[in-house]
């Protein structure tokens, strides 16, 4: 089933075209629970998909692959890994069958989600999360803007003290920000497929020796356009937050009628997997 959401993404990209920036603030969240026709259908959907009986209800182990999704969101860790994460997930658990009944009415089902789903678009209101689609043309504008030269001076102002060519041009990737266009340097991601790579096009005598303000301006420059040249074409998405999640809005989650306090990036996963 195509679900609501994906339906008013699609429409909002042919009115608008390919957006490079999107602010999840729980808006489309709320839209969907308050939606009635659209999130009785959508209730429907799921819990025919998890009812492989077929008898109307949902036992424990039917609720398992729902239960999975949402801490998947939370970033807990794979149930079985971890007696913190195993314990949340049966509370979670709990939520749909009330702690007492080995099953779970369509009608409950609903409940919980509505509570799951209005507590997440709450926590993305107070805490927005904005996905950008990194393509270099940011960090490119500002490599050859005159704030360029300014800022690398300050880096190597304060990391310059017998440190390596190598050191240096990674700290200073990493006091760079999507704000500049570069993804997060310190992403084991980031740094495997376009940092290191891009390093490798320099001059490897030259990183493992010392380095003068003006070697490592010119380096720096080389390496980050490479990286533009890379971002060009292979932008890559990145969740951003002023806020670092730490799981302990999960607790609060749990104890306060799912109100959720922080809301980590993976919660777009949960949404592709749930709706």
């Amino acid at each position: 089933m195509a679900s609501w959401l994906r339906r008013r993404k699609s429409e909002e990209r042919r009115r608008g075209g390919e957006e490079k920036k999107v602010v999840l603030d729980g808006t489309k969240i709320r839209e969907l629970v308050e939606n009635k026709e659209a999130f009785t259908s959508f209730v429907e959907h799921k819990f025919q998909e998890l009812d492989v009986n077929d008898d109307g209800k949902l036992s424990l182990e039917e609720l398992q692959p729902a239960v999975v999704n949402i801490g998947a969101a939370l970033g807990l860790s794979a149930p079985g890994t971890s007696p913190d994460s195993d314990h949340i997930y049966s509370e979670v658990l709990n939520e749909f069958t009330h702690g007492k009944r080995e099953v779970a009415s369509k009608s409950e089902f609903k409940e919980v989600l509505s509570d799951i789903l209005l507590g997440m678009a709450a926590g993305l209101k107070r805490d927005p999360i904005v996905i950008l689609r990194i393509d270099g043309e940011d960090l490119k504008e500002f490599v050859e803007s005159p704030r360029f030269e300014p800022e690398a001076i300050a880096i190597f102002s304060v990391e310059s003290a017998n440190e390596s060519l190598h050191k240096l041009l990674t700290v200073g990737l990493q006091q760079l920000t999507v704000e500049h266009g570069m993804p997060p340097a310190s992403d084991s991601w980031v740094m495997s497929n376009i940092v290191e790579p891009a390093l490798q096009s320099l001059s490897t005598g030259r990183l493992e020796q010392p380095a003068s303000q003006e070697i490592f301006l010119e380096e720096f420059k080389k390496l980050l356009n490479s990286i533009i040249q890379h971002l060009q074409g292979h932008p890559v998405i990145v969740a951003h937050s002023e806020n670092t999640f730490d799981g302990s809005g999960i607790k609060r989650l749990l104890s306060n009628n799912f109100e959720l306090e922080k809301v980590d990036s993976n919660i777009n996963t949960m949404l592709l997997n749930i709706l």
